[in-house]
């Protein structure tokens, strides 16, 4: 009997159809091998996608390097005072209108000390715009405007006729052209204007405090530069046998404080602070007698070697010697309050050797060439 599922070949009743199942079933487990053309077609695209890959990779690491380079160090933050935060971005624009100034009155941006010294001077004068009003400091408009007019407005020669509208004229073209070689704007510069008014007001509010007739010592010294290569213990040596003016005059440097012959004059006290206790004495040191030649002292700039020749009293208070007072007076405010900003955490100061030296490349890009006889004194330096 033939069942349904054990249907005969018609063309071999005696092979059951199940059997070309088995054929079909066979041929589809073993598939024809892809074409030569195929594979070199799938080997194209897995290239590609590794290329692709690898490209990604090297975009994503340029990317990177220049964000790290260009974007991210502008943008981190170099200093603060109770949040008011100046980025290396800041510094680096600072030190370029420094440059700028630089080109129009002359000198030279220091790269070996200015980009520290420029922070510490943004942060000193925010903590002296933020202490102004209760110092009763304030610099206005009209006292800005006063400032500009001393810098740019121009100078009539004696006995000669001015006309008011072309002074005028020619005060707007000068500011103007200052403006445009510093590349700055007016409003950047009557800010920058406004600080060293406070700065000027900050000096007269402590210069008030000086006594008209402060203890005083008439010195002369032998000032010797770190540069020299000269041993102090050699000079003293030579002041046994030698007039104290006479070696004076053969370490002598062009310096705000002592001749040639090494006088100085009446000096008051805390006018040189490294000094002060062998000219006054403290608890520690008895003050020089009169005549007295001092050891090697170091005096912050240079190495000293003291003569006192009147000793302590009071004595009248020149001109010169108020400016030095009034500069040292404001700078140690300025380290007490920089002190105390640390102590109490509300000054930050984010500025390590790697961020030094990205300030310093940027601002080496900016600056102008120097002729081959100045690179001597420009090495590391800007004109």
């Amino acid at each position: 009997m033939n069942l349904p599922w054990r249907r005969r070949n018609p063309d071999n009743d005696d092979q059951p159809v199940a059997s070309n199942r088995r054929q079909r079933s066979s041929t589809t487990n073993n598939p024809v091998q892809p074409s030569s053309s195929a594979q070199e077609k799938r080997r194209q695209r897995f290239a590609i996608l590794v290329g692709a890959s690898l490209i990604f990779v090297i975009l994503v690491i340029v990317g990177l390097g220049f964000y790290k380079e260009f974007v991210e160090p502008p943008r981190v933050m170099a200093g603060s005072i109770r949040g008011e935060t100046f980025t290396m971005g800041d510094l680096v624009q600072r030190l370029r209108v420094r440059q700028g100034i630089n080109r129009y009155e002359g000198g030279f941006v220091d790269l070996a000390v200015d980009p520290f010294q420029f922070l510490q001077d943004l942060l000193f004068v925010e903590i002296v715009r933020q202490a102004a009003p209760t110092l009763g400091l304030d610099a206005n408009d009209e006292l800005i405007d006063q400032a500009l007019r001393r810098q740019f407005y121009p100078r009539v020669p004696e006995g000669q006729q001015s006309d008011d509208a072309q002074l005028e004229k020619e005060f707007m073209n000068t500011y103007q052209g200052f403006l445009t070689q510093v590349r700055l704007s007016d409003e950047d510069y009557r800010d920058m204007v406004k600080d060293q008014i406070l700065l000027l007001q900050l000096s007269g509010l402590l210069s008030s405090s000086i006594p008209d007739k402060p203890d005083h010592v008439e010195v002369e010294w032998i000032r010797i530069d770190f540069e020299v290569n000269v041993i102090p213990e050699e000079v003293m040596d030579r002041l046994k046998e030698e007039e104290f003016s006479d070696v004076a005059m053969e370490f002598f440097t062009p310096v705000e404080y002592g001749d040639e012959t090494g006088y100085v004059g009446w000096v008051p006290k805390g006018a040189f602070p490294d000094l002060d206790p062998y000219l006054f004495g403290d608890e520690e040191n008895e003050p020089l007698q009169v005549g007295q030649i001092s050891e090697p002292l170091y005096g912050g700039d240079a190495t000293y070697i003291l003569r006192v020749i009147s000793g302590v009293q009071p004595h009248d208070l020149t001109a010169r010697m108020r400016v030095k007072l009034t500069k040292q007076l404001v700078h140690t405010w300025r380290n007490d309050q920089m002190e105390r900003g640390s102590k109490e955490k509300w000054l930050k100061v984010n500025f390590d050797s790697d961020r030094y030296a990205w300030v310093a490349e940027q601002v080496r890009i900016t600056a102008p060439r120097i002729d081959s006889n100045e690179e001597g004194e420009g090495q590391g330096s800007l004109p």
